[in-house]
């Protein structure tokens, strides 16, 4: 029988801050190659110039630190209002953020400048991303800046070992998610589905066939929109059915468990007819067009105030184990910073992440908290409490992990990952000859790869 409900729609306007200017593009794939597969060369006790920028008047007696940050809109006016808060507390320091939208724009324009051999002082960087800088030496160890009034202790235990490569940290949290399972309550309800998140990806399946035919507006409402540009999310599927993007940089691409997650989402997409490839998933899980939504706990804000529905949240399926990768940016200094700059680049890091700044960044923007101040905070708690959903995020770290060494170490790993799943979920192709023609692809790349890591991560 076809049950009808009007959608309603997402009528908000969002703004987004612009990106800098042309002078200040992302760079070409040559200068990505050469930083990551050939190191930058420099000598270690060399001193790279700043970026150019502007320093208001009221400030130019001040160091000046420049900050290359990945976010726009309302994430960069909270990391805004906190810099700002920075400059109201001390007299020496100005910190310019300069904005390029994305991660890859801020890895893209970071190895070009290595290049050209000049760096900001601070980056954010992606946690597949820092490692590679990690591996040609750009970053500075930050073991070393930790004291009694700022140490290791002051982040969550799980974020702060991911960013740190035999004793020394390199890059601490900061916008740190993973994803979570987001379902249409009011849409379940109507089907007469559990009001919770399926347990199991097989589980997800039953309810999806229970789901079908259902209508809205005249539309059919699939179960689940794919987002085919982000291999986040189908990393965690490898591990919940046992297999996996790689063990240390031996690949598990053709490992019969890796094959039978990505076959699942085949027999979803095109046999059952269950789902499908979303150009915006988050807008049509808003929109009602779809009635679930694989998503960042960083987009949880965002969505309570969009949807004009109830929602609920939940951990994401299992299948023969857990799968719950972690994800977000984090805070790297540049080792090719003069000693001036990369203190008082730390200054800036460490204001950011304690304190009244740590906790609004953390109920700004709805990433996890990731330093013990925002954990422990009475107003954290209060949005655990007052939103159930918010709980399930920290509920659900507590399973989480950081992604398989391929996918950090080797940068041809995620973009030949989306050739994959895009071709898999919009075309219908054959899973296991498509993940065989992955792994063939890496392998040299894990070759050119593999001295320099056994090096600098294993040796």
């Amino acid at each position: 029988m076809t049950r009808e409900r009007p959608l309603r729609h997402d009528r908000r306007r969002l703004t987004r801050r612009q990106a800098l200017g042309a002078g200040l593009l992302a760079a070409s794939s040559p200068a990505l190659a050469a930083c990551f597969n050939g190191g930058t060369g420099a000598d270690e006790d060399a001193v790279y110039d700043q970026p150019s920028g502007d320093i208001p008047d009221e400030f130019k007696d001040r160091q000046r630190v420049v900050f290359w940050s990945n976010w726009t809109s309302h994430n960069a006016e909270v990391l805004q209002r906190n810099v700002d808060a920075f400059h109201e507390a001390q007299d020496d320091i100005f910190c310019e953020i300069q904005i390029f939208e994305g991660y890859d724009n801020v890895e893209s324009k970071l190895a070009a400048s290595l290049q050209a051999q000049q760096v900001p002082d601070i980056a954010v960087l992606s946690d597949v991303v820092w490692n590679r800088f990690y591996l040609n030496e750009a970053l500075e160890p930050l073991t070393g800046y930790f004291d009694d009034s700022f140490s290791t202790e002051a982040f969550h235990e799980q974020f702060i070992t991911e960013g740190t490569v035999k004793g020394d940290v390199w890059w601490v949290p900061f916008g740190r998610s993973t994803p979570l399972f987001y379902f249409n309550r009011d849409i379940f309800a109507d089907v007469g589905l559990p009001d919770r998140a399926p347990e199991t990806y097989e589980e997800l399946r039953e309810w999806g066939l229970e789901l079908k035919g259902y209508r809205a507006n005249g539309t059919d409402v699939a179960m689940r929109a794919y987002a085919g540009t982000d291999d986040w999310y189908f990393q965690g599927s490898t591990w919940a059915f046992g297999g996996g993007y790689s063990d240390g940089l031996d690949l598990l691409l053709t490992a019969e468990e890796t094959i039978a997650a990505l076959e699942y989402d085949r027999k979803f997409i095109h046999e059952d007819g269950l789902g499908y490839l979303a150009s915006d998933t988050s807008g049509d899980f808003i929109s009602g067009v779809a009635a679930t939504l694989t998503q960042s706990t960083g987009s949880l804000t965002g969505i309570d105030e969009a949807a004009e529905f109830e929602y609920g949240c939940g951990f994401l399926p299992q299948q023969v184990t857990t799968g719950v990768p972690t994800g977000g940016g984090g805070l790297s200094i540049l080792r090719y910073a003069s000693e001036q700059r990369k203190q008082a680049a730390w200054e800036v890091l460490k204001f950011l992440c304690t304190g009244d700044a740590t906790v609004d960044w953390t109920l700004g923007t709805g990433y996890l908290p990731t330093t013990t101040d925002a954990l422990e905070s009475d107003e954290v708690r209060h949005r655990a409490e007052e939103n159930p959903n918010y709980q399930v995020a920290l509920d659900q770290l507590e399973i989480a992990q950081g992604p398989d060494i391929v996918r950090r170490y080797v940068p041809e790993c995620v973009p030949e990952a989306i050739t994959a799943i895009e071709a898999v979920y919009s075309g219908g192709s054959d899973a296991e000859s498509t993940l065989t023609a992955m792994q063939e692809t890496l392998e040299p790349a894990i070759d050119r790869i593999r001295p320099l890591y056994e090096e600098r991560v294993e040796g």
